[in-house]
């Protein structure tokens, strides 16, 4: 799941205020209070995030910056921040999906951030509704929002004229979805319609929950504590993917750990790429002549999938937390924010983004990020806030890598998957 403009070169140098008035009073330090970042990030990701580090640490005093990767990308972070917490040895911040909230929360080493946020400096309210949501369990704000986004459909533009197909318009259906990757699929050039996670990760079922909920299913009932992912809805969304991967062979399964399904796109081997902003910068680094569509619909409902994710802060000590705080409060401002979307293609967490000088900079660079940015009306419905969901998940994701390899039908892989999540759900404090 999930990744600088010239106009704003100046403006990023300034430090945003410092978050103050919300800790009780320290003794002084003879130096800056030092903190461990575990980023997660990838490739133009990872190197954005680490140059406006660096920034930070140019124009603070007070609080020095280290990072690492946690020895993992961001799909593993939660595993090892699990492990790590067990001792000493984890970080003061780390980037964790918005889904792992309410399981990371339980533990006693989460910060609570909810005075914090309430200096001025921050600008809460500045974040979009659902980011805020996500980052606050149970009325304790466990971090700072850190990416928001969306599901669209990536098309080679080029790939899909040659193969005589029109490029997905608005009120275009899975059907049509099919059947454009049936056509733009060539076995003798290793070209595929589209491509689908097996490796058992949230990729698999990360496009499948939209499917679902289009057509009326959900993914646990309203009380949480059962599933019903296995619904017709369900079955109908697995068995389009089955048809489209076994009977017209326009899939490409990818089971690699690292996700070939992007490299696929980015080398013109893939007609429709089920993805969100964050290959944006790839893309364009790569001069691909793509467009950008939101998911096929349902009976005209074109819903699709937001994950906002976190910077959640960890506590060693006071000090340490509120060192934490000010650098994020610095981070997610504004001006830093458009110079991470400006290198990554990531959308605006702030609705003050939006009115900066160098935004409309940004629009031009990365062709078709208006359209992801519209459909954020389309993310309707978040993943389930409970602490099984990462089980539930991978019950999911079994059941697609059996049904897409042909080992198992629609409906008795889904069932299956719904017994043991219904079980994991079953044990007490879920």
């Amino acid at each position: 799941m999930r990744r600088a403009l010239a106009a704003v070169a100046v403006m990023v140098l300034a430090a945003a205020p410092a978050v103050t008035g919300c800790a009780s009073a320290e003794k002084p330090s003879a130096g800056p209070v030092e903190i461990t970042v575990w980023h997660g990030q990838e490739d133009t990701s990872a190197k954005s995030f680490e140059k406006l580090v660096t920034r930070f640490n140019q124009t603070h005093q007070d609080v020095r910056v280290s990072v690492e990767s946690g020895g993992a990308t961001a799909d593993g972070m939660l595993p090892k921040i699990t492990a790590a917490l067990t001792s000493d040895a984890y970080p003061d911040i780390a980037y964790l999906y918005g889904s792992w909230a309410p399981n990371i929360a339980r533990n006693p080493k989460v910060a609570d951030l909810s005075e914090y946020v309430k200096a001025p400096a921050v600008g809460w309210t500045d974040f979009w509704a659902s980011e805020r949501e996500a980052v606050t369990v149970q009325g304790k704000v466990i971090g700072f929002p850190a990416v928001v986004d969306n599901m669209v459909v990536l098309y080679n533009r080029k790939l899909l004229a040659k193969a005589g197909v029109e490029p997905p318009k608005p009120d275009w259906t899975w059907a049509d979805f099919r059947t454009t990757a049936k056509k733009a699929t060539d076995p003798s050039g290793g070209v595929f319609g589209t491509t689908w996670a097996i490796s058992g990760g949230e990729e698999a079922v990360w496009g499948l929950w939209p499917m679902i909920w289009q057509a009326g299913g959900d993914i646990l009932s309203p009380d949480g504590k059962k599933a019903v992912f296995n619904s017709p809805a369900g079955q109908q969304a697995l068995d389009l993917l089955r048809a489209m991967t076994i009977d017209d062979k326009s899939v490409y399964l990818d089971s690699s750990p690292a996700e070939k399904g992007q490299k696929l796109f980015e080398s013109g081997r893939l007609g429709l790429f089920l993805s969100g902003p964050w290959v944006l910068s790839d893309l364009r680094a790569a001069k691909l002549d793509y467009g950008v569509a939101q998911l096929p619909g349902t009976a005209g409902n074109h819903e699709t999938i937001s994950g906002p994710d976190n910077w959640v802060v960890f506590k060693h000590d006071e000090r340490r937390v509120k060192a934490a705080a000010t650098f994020l409060s610095w981070l997610t401002a504004a001006e830093q924010q458009l110079v991470w979307m400006s290198d990554t293609g990531s959308l605006p967490i702030r609705e003050s983004i939006t009115k900066l000088p160098g935004y409309q900079d940004y629009l031009k660079k990365y062709p078709g990020i208006d359209v992801v940015s519209d459909n954020l009306a389309n993310a309707k419905r978040v993943r389930p806030p409970t602490t099984r969901y990462p089980r539930v998940s991978s019950f999911v994701a079994d059941a697609i890598a059996q049904t897409l390899l042909g080992r198992s039908d629609p409906k008795t892989a889904l069932d299956q998957a719904a017994t043991k999540a219904d079980a994991a759900l079953a044990v007490p404090g879920s």
